[in-house]
C-alpha cells in the first residue's frame, strides 16, 4: 500500500477563471518496470473562493428622478456593485460619501440581492434645487486582510436625482401670526395684512377669503386679492376679547390648490365703558354719631381693562352738594369711604348721590333713633 500527494504546479490558482480541475492518477506495480500492472483513477480538485476581488460598479453614473412630494423613506432607485467573488465574501455595505447626499438622503442594502437602495431622507423642493448628485460608495463586509496589498476593496459611483415639479398650494410667509386692533375701529378699519406666495411661480396670483365657519358671524372680511384683513361688524372687547379665525389662500387659476393659516386677533381696550357700584348699598347711621364716624365704604367695577390698573374719582353729583350731613374720603382709588361731618343731621332718611366717572350712584341713608348708649333702632323705610 502506498500514498501521493498532489501539490500545485502553478505559484497562483485563479477560481474566478477556474473553479475545478481533473487529474487523472495512474498507479503501477513493480516500480514501474515491464511486465507489471497498473491502474488508474480520475481526482476532482475544486478551487475554494477568498475575498480577492474588490466591488466594481458597471457603471459610474446613475440617473433617476423623484415627485418633490415623495415623502420620507421614499425609494429613489437601486444600484448594485458587482464582485466576482462568491458567498459571503460578496456580501456589501453601501454608504453616501458626500455631504449634500448624506443630508437629503440615506442608502441601505438589500440583504438578498446585496444592492443599494437610495431613500429620501428630508423633504425635497423643486424649485430650491432641481438636480442633486449623490456619491454612493460600496464596500465588501469581509475583508482578506493576505489581500489587502492588492488595493482598496471599495468603489464610488456617482447617483443623479432629479426632483420633478408638482403643483403645490400657496405657501404663507409667516404660516400664522398675531393682529391687535383697538375696539372702536370703524367697520372696515384695516387689521393687518397676510401674503402667501405660490411655490411654484413667484409672480402667480393668489387670491384670499376666510373659512366662514370659524367666523360664523362675519366679524371680519379680507380683501380677495390684497389679503388685507378687515373689520366687518362693530367690535366690543368686553364680549369678546380674542377672536381665532382660519385664513385660506389659493391659486387663482386652480382654487383646487388651497392652504390654510390660523390668525389670532386680539381687540384693544379702550375707555368705554363707566365705573358701575359693585352691588346696592344702603348705609344706616344713629343720629347720634359722631362726626368723622365711617358709615360706609362704596366699590365700584369697572368692565374695561386699563393697561395701568383701575383708578377712580368720586364726588358728590352737583345736587348734592349743599348736603352737609355727609362727606367723601379717599375719593381717588377702588373704593369710597363715606363719613358723617361735624354737624348732626336730622332724624329720617337722606340721599347722598355720588358720581364715579360717568355713573351716578345714589346711595340711601338711613338715620336711626338712639335707644340708649351705643345702641340704635333702624327706622323703616
Amino acid at each position: 500500500m502506498g500514498a501521493s500527494v498532489i501539490r500545485t504546479a502553478v505559484a497562483d490558482l485563479d477560481r474566478e477563471t477556474q473553479d475545478r480541475y481533473e487529474v487523472v492518477i495512474r498507479a503501477t506495480d513493480m516500480a514501474g518496470q515491464l511486465g507489471g500492472l497498473s491502474g488508474s483513477t480520475t481526482v476532482t480538485i475544486v478551487i475554494t473562493d477568498v475575498n480577492d476581488n474588490p466591488p466594481r460598479f458597471p457603471q459610474k453614473m446613475y440617473q433617476f428622478s423623484v415627485a418633490e412630494t415623495a415623502p420620507t423613506g421614499t425609494a429613489v432607485g437601486r444600484v448594485k456593485a458587482e464582485d466576482a467573488d462568491v458567498g459571503e465574501n460578496t456580501d456589501m455595505m453601501y454608504q453616501i460619501k458626500d455631504e449634500e447626499g448624506v443630508e437629503l438622503f440615506r442608502v441601505t442594502t438589500d440583504s438578498n440581492t446585496q444592492e443599494a437602495v437610495v431613500l429620501v431622507q428630508k423633504p425635497l423642493d423643486y424649485e430650491s434645487k432641481r438636480v442633486h448628485t449623490v456619491v454612493v460608495e460600496a464596500l465588501n463586509k469581509f475583508v482578506d486582510p493576505r489581500f489587502v496589498d492588492l488595493g482598496t476593496f471599495r468603489d464610488q459611483t456617482i447617483v443623479r436625482v432629479s426632483v420633478l415639479d408638482v403643483d403645490e398650494p400657496p405657501e404663507f410667509r409667516p404660516p400664522s401670526g398675531l393682529m391687535e386692533v383697538q375696539e372702536d375701529a370703524r367697520v372696515g378699519s384695516v387689521v393687518g395684512v397676510v401674503t402667501a406666495l405660490d411655490p411654484d411661480a413667484a409672480n402667480s396670483p393668489v387670491r384670499y377669503a376666510i373659512d366662514r365657519s370659524t367666523d360664523l358671524e362675519s366679524i371680519f372680511d379680507i380683501d380677495a386679492n390684497t389679503g388685507a384683513i378687515m373689520t366687518g361688524k362693530v367690535l366690543d372687547r368686553e364680549t369678546a376679547g380674542w377672536h381665532n379665525i382660519t385664513v385660506l389662500a389659493m391659486e387663482a387659476d386652480n382654487h383646487s390648490q388651497v392652504s390654510r393659516a390660523s390668525l389670532r386677533i386680539r381687540i384693544l381696550d379702550v375707555n368705554d365703558n363707566p365705573p358701575e357700584l359693585a352691588t346696592p348699598y344702603e348705609a344706616a347711621v344713629c343720629e347720634d354719631a359722631k362726626p368723622g364716624q365711617l358709615i360706609q365704604t362704596i366699590s365700584v367695577v369697572d368692565r374695561d381693562e386699563p393697561q395701568s390698573g383701575h383708578r377712580f374719582y368720586f364726588t358728590l353729583v352737583p345736587e348734592a352738594t349743599n348736603n352737609r350731613h355727609f362727606s367723601l374720603l379717599d375719593v381717588q382709588g377702588p373704593k369710597l369711604r363715606r363719613s358723617v361731618p361735624g354737624c348732626k343731621p336730622p332724624l329720617g332718611s337722606h340721599a347722598a348721590p355720588t358720581a364715579a366717572r360717568q355713573r351716578l350712584a345714589l346711595l340711601r341713608t338711613v338715620v336711626s333713633t338712639p335707644r340708649g348708649p351705643g345702641i340704635c333702632r333702624v327706622s323703616p323705610h
